[in-house]
């Protein structure tokens, strides 16, 4: 598979172009100096047969540089058109209902899920999805060039550690707590430093929280990171955090999974802070050609309406 990186497509083809009319330089030429040749002798215009092989010899040079340049030339095509071997790429996530969840058969589905297989299907390469704790996701999507990682928040902090795809959605989130646990609703941040507040570990949440001057968060780790919301909706009811945060999109299913009413929890805080545009991005020293078909394939999708379709069918705005 021969994919050319841009602004050298166009030297490429240009090169390809005279190639295939050099490649056939040689035989053209010795043919035509053969028919002229032994029109001269026929014709008495080489007055002796050693002027003829003289001749012949000067074409046999000939042919040997034509041949030398021809292969230049090739080795030139061959040096402009990177060569890819086609490679399924190494991807890592966590659970993250709905963007990557569990379906009854134990398979990885959801939102962020469909995208980049069909990101994949328009670029034709091949995904490897691994389900990670989401600190070892961010790890090995740090750590390893050509490795993929999704649904990662786009922050400042991010910004220069990865080579971001682009954007497959907006993030809303809230804090949460149990409607009997007296904690007043608040818009200012700063009003919630005294509670436990669950994060995943390296989590948007987690980082710009800790950057906030936060010291009582519960940090999940491991087996906690990769649970649904309804088992973070039981940290409260067993009194491990005060607060947990998430959409909406999230936690009235974990409530119906639950089997609890939506008043069983109150919102106390619109989490405007934690925000956060969820993406598709690479390790930073990606090939600039992988990140750069991956993002137009992504570009493909949104003005297709395509993107829309998915929201839809995971219940996103």
């Amino acid at each position: 598979m021969c994919r050319r990186s841009e602004p050298a497509s166009t030297l490429c083809v240009s090169l390809e172009r005279w190639a295939t009319t050099f490649l056939s330089l040689p035989s053209l030429i010795t043919v035509s100096l053969k028919y002229y040749t032994q029109v001269a002798v026929n014709t008495g215009k080489f007055q002796h047969q050693r002027y003829a092989s003289d001749y012949q010899a000067l074409v046999t040079k000939g042919r040997r540089r034509l041949k030398i340049r021809r292969n230049v030339l090739l080795w030139l095509t061959l040096l402009c058109c990177e060569v890819v071997i086609a490679r399924p790429i190494n991807v890592v996530t966590e659970l993250f209902f709905p963007y990557q969840q569990l379906d009854a058969n134990n398979l990885l589905t959801g939102y962020s899920v469909d995208v980049a297989n069909e990101l994949a299907a328009i670029t034709g390469d091949e995904l490897q999805i691994e389900l990670l704790p989401w600190a070892v996701a961010y790890q090995t999507a740090s750590t390893n060039p050509d490795t993929m990682i999704f649904s990662i928040g786009r922050t400042p902090e991010r910004e220069p550690l990865f080579a971001w795809v682009g954007s497959i959605a907006t993030e809303t989130l809230y804090f949460w707590g149990l409607a009997q646990s007296g904690i007043v609703n608040s818009d200012t941040l700063s009003d919630f430093r005294q509670y436990r507040i669950a994060v995943v570990k390296e989590a948007t949440t987690h980082q710009l929280l800790r950057a906030n001057g936060f010291s009582s968060l519960y940090i999940m780790g491991g087996g906690d990171s990769n649970a649904d919301e309804a088992s973070r909706v039981n940290m409260l009811l067993k009194g491990r955090a005060d607060i947990i945060i998430a959409a909406e999109t999230a936690m009235l299913p974990a409530l119906k999974k639950l089997k609890l009413p939506e008043s069983f929890v109150q919102k106390v805080h619109r989490a405007k802070e934690l925000d956060s545009e969820l993406s598709i991005a690479f390790h930073k020293d990606s090939q600039p050609q992988l990140v750069a078909r991956f993002q137009q394939a992504l570009q493909k999708l949104k003005t297709s309406g395509r993107i829309q379709e998915l929201k839809v069918k995971w219940g996103l705005k």
